[in-house]
C-alpha cells in the first residue's frame, strides 16, 4: 500500500516538472500583420522551413495538424488543439503525448505587443510540462529547440520586412 500511495506521490509531483524555450524579437512590422501571418498556416511554407501546415482548424478550440522538421532531429507530426486565442495579441496550442494531460505536454505560444512606430514584439516561447518533462529535456531534439525558435523568428522577420 505504501508503496502506491509514493508512486502515486512522485507521479504527482513529477507531472508538476516543466522548463520553457523562448525567443523573443522585434519585427519592423505593425501588430495586425504580425497577427494575420501567425494565424495563416496555409502560407507557413512561404516563411517557415521548420513548420508545415497538414490541415486542421485555425479557431479557437480547433485542432491543427502540423508537421516539426528542425536540422538535427527526426521530423514528427502532431495534432495540437488550439489552446490560446486572445485577438491580435496570444495564439496558443497544445500538443499531449498520448492524449494523456500531463504526461508530456508542449504548449506553444505567439505571444504579440504592439510597440509603436508600427513595431511588434513577438515572445515565441514553449512550456513543455508532465511526468516525463525532466526525462524529455534532456532529448537531442529540446536541446535544439531554441536555436530553433530563433530561426524560425529570424525567418518571420525576413519575410515580414521584405
Amino acid at each position: 500500500m505504501w508503496i502506491l500511495i509514493t508512486v502515486l506521490l512522485v507521479l504527482l509531483l513529477l507531472s508538476r516538472t516543466q522548463f520553457e524555450v523562448r525567443h523573443d524579437i522585434e519585427l519592423d512590422a505593425p501588430l495586425e500583420k504580425v497577427w494575420e501571418t501567425i494565424l495563416d498556416f496555409k502560407q507557413y511554407h512561404r516563411w517557415n522551413s521548420q513548420l508545415s501546415y497538414l490541415g486542421g482548424e485555425v479557431v479557437p478550440g480547433g485542432r491543427l495538424h502540423l508537421k516539426l522538421a528542425v536540422a538535427g532531429a527526426t521530423p514528427y507530426e502532431f495534432k495540437p488543439d488550439v489552446s490560446q486565442w486572445k485577438e491580435r495579441a496570444v495564439f496558443g496550442w497544445i500538443a499531449r503525448t498520448g492524449g494523456i494531460p500531463r504526461l508530456f505536454d508542449g504548449e506553444h505560444f505567439f505571444e504579440m505587443n504592439d510597440i509603436g512606430n508600427g513595431k511588434t514584439r513577438l515572445v515565441n516561447r514553449e512550456v513543455y510540462r508532465g511526468v516525463l518533462s525532466l526525462l524529455m529535456q534532456q532529448l537531442p531534439m529540446m536541446k535544439l529547440a531554441p536555436q530553433g525558435f530563433e530561426r524560425m523568428n529570424q525567418e518571420l522577420k525576413v519575410y515580414l520586412e521584405a
